[in-house]
């Protein structure tokens, strides 16, 4: 029988060979996508072209929803209206975040809130705050008070009828004090020239005494001719003391209080060899009127750290009255005003003082509040200013120069007032060596009374209260013009003439209102600008990473939904190919013969 041959027939499949036909096309349709190749073998990625192959080309907002993971990765469809949504909140965000970022470095770590609001302070020509300064409204005025030291019983100590000189402190005589500026000049130099004139008005009812009250007070011509005659020519000299000693002027006179302070025709001045052509003397004469001294300052118009920096005292760039550099430097605050970015380091200030012809520094002393609400800084006059070179070597320069270097306490000012012997002093002889007023009873330091300080404000600069206190004293010289009447007297005796005080006026309620409401508004601007943009700077810094991490779960659940299509697609696509491979069976075999 011939044997039947037939090709070999395909059995059913089995389950096994399922799974490894599904496997197989899930993986080829995932490579495809991992490389870009859509199912029309074209180079796209999720189904659109990629401006490289095919027709379509991306807008810009499609390719920005692209690279956020907003747009749908396995459908061609327009963005919603929520993810153009979500992209301008994150675009303002990123902005904000930008804006108050810059705006916290500038309020924490940079001058420039500060620097901006002192631009109002410079002394800028025609500016409002120059008009202010150069002619101020009378209720910004000064207050001095004069204290006359009164000698009621010096004829009994001379006499030998006494132990000790008593002084009594007569005072104060309580003067409306107004300033302006003469003889005004704005240099190019960024400085201002000027001349103070000031003009006095009593006031009675502030003082303790009356100026036409009679007062036993030193006489000043007489015993600062003492020291004059005594430097001049021989023939001069001896023709100077035959005529003072003609006048038969005693040690100490009988004055008013408003003739001791403001000037008395006196014979001794009338003399040309010693008052040069002046008639009168009176102890705050040369301060009446216009200043025979001029002074330059900063304007603070190129670096405010510079703001009403002393530059010049009478045309020159320091004194000559002291011996070495430092002693003769002027570059001292003026007393009205003080640069700001100086306060903020609470570092010592010095401010230069006319009737002291020097400079003298003021120590931070705390922060204080005055007048109920309103914050100032506190700054003192340290207590070793007129310590003697053994105590305090920075004043060395200050004795080497001068005929005498006398005790703690006092300095010798006498070339600053035309060799006169003044000897200024703190009031009361502060914080001085006792053995200056161990022939007086009277004298009583008192560190709250005596003591000069200035409560600053911190941000304008300017004095709100604070004194400024100052003595004036004389030195006795005994030389043959006062001998005689001067017997019992040491020499180098140092008389207490007068010591005066300068205050800040009274504020009204009004304008203490206004400087507070002032103050208040721009401290809380400031930290409003710093606290504000530090919120704001973390607020959108949360919001921009959670949005990111919004637009990254959307991201993932897009991705997820696009692997679970094509693991599905490729599922069914895999099934359909193993049924058509195995139910498409070959036709029979042929019999063989």
């Amino acid at each position: 029988m011939p044997r039947a041959t037939c090709h070999d027939v395909a059995l059913p499949p089995t389950q096994d060979d399922l799974t490894v036909a599904q496997n197989r096309s899930k993986s080829n349709t995932l490579n495809s996508q991992r490389n870009g190749v859509g199912a029309g073998g074209t180079g796209t990625f999720g189904g659109y072209s990629n401006g490289k192959s095919g027709s379509d080309k991306l807008t810009i907002l499609q390719m920005i929803l692209e690279a956020s993971g907003l747009r749908n990765q396995s459908q061609n469809r327009e963005p919603t209206s929520k993810d153009i949504g979500t992209l301008i909140m994150l675009g303002v965000m990123f902005l904000l975040f930008v804006i108050s970022v810059t705006g916290f470095f500038v309020m924490w770590f940079t001058e420039y809130y500060n620097n901006t609001m002192l631009e109002n302070l410079v002394l800028a020509e025609n500016s409002d705050t120059a008009k202010s300064w150069l002619n101020p409204d009378p209720k910004f005025d000064t207050l001095l008070k004069a204290h006359i030291f009164h000698y009621p019983n010096i004829q009994d100590y001379l006499a030998g009828r006494a132990e000790k000189i008593q002084i009594r402190d007569m005072g104060p005589l309580v003067y409306q004090e107004h300033t302006v500026k003469d003889e005004v000049s704005f240099n190019k130099n960024f400085t201002v020239t000027f001349r103070d004139r000031k003009s006095y008005k009593f006031l009675p009812e502030k003082s303790s005494i009356r100026e036409d009250d009679v007062l036993l007070v030193p006489n000043v011509p007489l015993i600062s001719a003492a020291g004059h005659v005594k430097r001049m020519p021989i023939g001069t000299r001896l023709l100077s003391g035959i005529l003072i000693n003609g006048f038969n002027e005693p040690l100490f006179k009988n004055l008013t209080a408003a003739e001791y302070l403001w000037g008395y025709e006196d014979k001794i001045i009338k003399l040309k060899s010693l008052g040069k052509g002046k008639r009168r003397f009176g102890l705050l004469m040369s301060r009446n009127g216009t200043s025979v001294d001029s002074v330059q300052v900063n304007t603070g118009e190129d670096d405010i750290t510079k703001y009403s920096t002393i530059t010049q005292f009478n045309g020159m760039p320091q004194l000559d009255y002291w011996e070495g550099e430092e002693c003769n430097r002027i570059d001292g605050s003026e007393p009205s005003m003080f640069s700001p970015n100086l306060l903020q380091t609470r570092d010592t200030v010095h401010v230069f003082l006319q009737v002291l012809c020097r400079k003298v520094p003021l120590h931070f002393e705390k922060e204080v509040t005055i007048y109920d609400d309103i914050d100032v800084l506190r700054y003192r006059t340290p207590m070793d200013v007129f310590d003697h070179p053994s105590e305090n070597p920075a004043n060395q320069c200050y004795c080497t120069n001068t005929e005498r270097c006398l005790p703690s306490g006092v300095i010798n000012a006498t070339k600053c007032y035309g060799d006169s012997p003044i000897f200024p002093s703190f009031p009361h002889f502060f914080s001085g060596d006792p053995v200056l007023y161990k022939i007086f009873e009277g004298i009583k330091p008192d560190a709250e009374l005596h003591q000069t300080y200035a409560d600053i404000h911190p941000r304008f600069g300017f004095p709100i209260s604070g004194a400024s206190r100052v003595q004036i004293n004389i030195m006795l010289d005994k030389t043959p013009l006062l001998r005689n009447q001067g017997a019992r007297l040491e020499n180098a005796t140092i008389l207490p003439l007068m010591w005066i005080e300068i205050t800040s006026g009274d504020f009204s309620d009004e304008m203490l209102h206004m400087l507070y409401v002032s103050t208040f508004g721009l401290d809380a601007i400031q930290l409003a600008l710093k606290y504000g943009t530090l919120l704001i700077a973390v607020t959108t810094f949360s919001l921009i990473v959670a949005g990111v991490y919004y637009l990254n779960s959307k991201r993932e659940e897009s991705l997820q939904e696009s692997k679970s299509s094509a693991e599905l697609e490729a599922l069914n696509g895999g099934v359909v190919m193993v049924q058509v491979q195995h139910f498409n069976l070959p036709a029979p075999c042929a019999p063989s013969a």
